[in-house]
């Protein structure tokens, strides 16, 4: 299918379905729950569109497909995580330096203090993931029916 009928096709499908919102932003669809749905860790689909520069015959469309949170939920984590490193790197050298120097310093405690800390953010994101499940099998499920059966072949990058 052309990049056109993919679009239309989106937008019926979620102008038809009131489990969905989208939205289309420079060449890019998006795909989400709506507002009384949502919930902290709802996902959102972003669906890209390329001519399929392997086809042919032309007129083929190469769908890109990502599934992840919104953008605040990844910042706060990349902050979390580049919070977490950087005690963990610059009070633990300053620790581990004081020990080498003979002097008694509690920093030392930040390697494994930060360590555990980053495991406990990891467990948390990761029962987000599992939280946000069925939202995002219903997402692709949207997705899958837009396009209609037997449109879309699936390749793995």
């Amino acid at each position: 299918m052309s990049q056109e009928e993919i679009n239309s096709r989106l937008k019926n499908a979620v102008d038809s379905d009131d489990t969905v919102v989208g939205k289309e932003v420079h060449g890019q669809f998006y795909l989400g729950m709506p507002k009384a749905e949502r919930h902290f860790w709802s996902p959102e689909l972003k669906v890209t569109l390329e001519d399929d520069e392997y086809d042919e015959y032309g007129g083929d469309t190469l769908i890109r497909v990502m599934v992840g949170p919104e953008y605040t939920v990844w910042v706060m984590f990349v902050f979390i995580y580049s919070f977490l490193g950087l005690l963990s790197l610059i009070g633990g050298l300053y620790g581990l330096s004081n020990l080498m120097l003979g002097i008694k310093s509690a920093w030392i405690w930040c390697f494994p203090v930060t360590f555990f800390l980053i495991v406990g953010v990891w467990m948390i994101a990761k029962s987000g993931q599992s939280a946000a499940r069925d939202d995002t099998l219903h997402l692709v499920s949207v997705l899958y029916h837009a396009l209609g059966e037997g449109n879309a072949e699936r390749l793995e990058e």
